[in-house]
């Protein structure tokens, strides 16, 4: 089951519990709270490819990796 974190409407304070989905439309109302959403969703990201997201120095060691590998190195087929 989930982990989540909420958020005390009336005091501010923070927790966390875990419990199924189906039951937080629930417990919103019953603790009179609201979800806190964990700001390692935004660094989440689904566009690009790979080597827009590696340093240079990655891509070059994998090229020297390629070049080690032989002729027969189907690292970038």
């Amino acid at each position: 089951m989930p982990t989540y974190t909420f958020k005390s409407n009336k005091t501010g304070k923070e927790w966390d519990d875990t419990m199924s989905w189906k039951k937080l439309d629930e417990y919103y109302k019953e603790h009179n709270c609201q979800q806190v959403f964990n700001k390692m969703a935004e660094v989440i990201s689904t566009t690009g490819d790979v080597h827009s997201k590696t340093t240079h120095e990655f891509q070059d060691r994998m090229k020297d990796i390629h070049k080690m590998a032989g002729r027969n190195s189907k690292m970038y087929d």
